[in-house]
């Protein structure tokens, strides 16, 4: 390995973040196909049938897909090449859990909300739960080997901040944060809030908390050192911008407005930057469905921006209402983006620039 591949910070996979990454069986395979691989294939038929069932509100739907799809084929390949110590250990227990993990959460959105509802979401959470420790500690073992490298300035330790797998880690330890919010939904903990408002939570978690990290971190494999000023200070904001927007909402309109304003216009440009630069170099179906995925961003982030200021004026540009957005942005987000992004990148998993599983 290069030294400007060690210190861009580019694999960071394992408790040694200079190892060259190896192609490695999964921990669980059925047949020689990796578990998480299987569980997406089932669990879509499952969220086919359920949503011709017409069984799920448009926002259930999204939600469900999450659980059932994206996550099991994003948190596989979070983990190419495997993790390392706790870190894969947690990450097997959550792989070899995740199938079931996700059933009960969608069963819990078909039959009433209440207790019972909550029982069958907080397996989601322990699911969850363990994809965070698996990328915390991953992250932590990557920030101690920066932090001791002898490097006076704290460069090595910034560069490991804002690598392509700290966007990764900080996608597993998000979806945490929405498998909560379900459960509280389910017992109508909603505090302050309409009650869409904590599904809309859960929602944005798995989608702007787990998929875009994780999208942005698999572009991010495969940029070489002369894109980092122009990714890093994208995936900076990706990276803390889902935490600063829930905080806004539930603490200031002012720092909603700036959150959101931020995230947007940083996601935006993230869209145009990956299917210009990065999706170029990729084999052509999946250019095309990254390319897809990518430029679903910048509309779906005009729509947020638009409702964001017009929930702090009072005055709504374009008529974009809550029911509105559900339809527009949330489509575009869980389908246009969150589908056909993590469907393209599994095509040829990124391990790293000009590397792939």
């Amino acid at each position: 390995m290069s030294a400007s591949d060690r210190d861009s910070g580019w694999i960071g996979t394992s408790v040694d973040p200079t190892a060259t990454p190896r192609a490695e069986t999964p921990r669980w395979t059925v047949r020689g196909v990796a578990l998480g691989d299987i569980s997406a294939a089932g669990s879509a038929l499952v969220w086919t049938g359920v949503s011709l069932a017409e069984l799920f509100t448009p926002v259930e739907q999204a939600l469900a897909l999450a659980p059932l799809v994206l996550v099991p084929l994003g948190a596989r390949m979070a983990a190419r090449p495997r993790f390392r110590g706790l870190a894969d250990r947690a990450h097997a227990a959550a792989t070899l859990c995740q199938p079931v993990g996700a059933l009960l959460v969608t069963l819990s959105l078909v039959v009433e909300s209440g207790v019972g509802a909550a029982a069958l979401a907080a397996p989601w959470v322990v699911v969850t739960a363990l994809f965070g420790l698996a990328g915390l500690a991953r992250f932590r073992d990557r920030l101690l080997a920066a932090s001791g490298d002898g490097t006076d300035d704290g460069s090595s330790v910034l560069r490991a901040l804002l690598a392509p797998e700290t966007l990764i880690d900080a996608g597993l330890g998000y979806a945490t944060v929405g498998s909560i919010a379900l459960v509280l939904w389910h017992l109508g903990a909603t505090f302050r809030f309409e009650p869409v408002i904590i599904l809309l939570t859960a929602v944005h978690f798995h989608y702007a908390g787990f998929v875009l990290p994780v999208f942005t971190g698999l572009a991010g494999r495969c940029i070489g050192p002369a894109g980092d000023r122009v990714y890093r200070p994208l995936a900076g904001v990706v990276l803390v911008g889902p935490a600063f927007i829930a905080v806004g909402i539930s603490f200031s309109p002012l720092v909603e407005i700036a959150a959101v304003g931020a995230f947007t216009t940083a996601v935006a440009a993230l869209g145009g930057y990956v299917a210009l630069r990065v999706a170029a170099g990729r084999p052509r179906f999946q250019r095309f469905l990254v390319r897809v995925a990518a430029l679903a961003l910048p509309v779906s982030m005009a729509m947020a921006l638009g409702y964001g200021v017009g929930a702090f004026t009072g005055n709504p540009p374009l008529g974009l209402t809550l029911d509105t957005m559900v339809a527009l942005h949330g489509s575009l987000n869980a389908y246009g983006f969150g589908f056909f992004g993590v469907a393209g990148w599994r095509l040829s998993v990124p391990v790293g620039p000009g590397r792939v599983e």
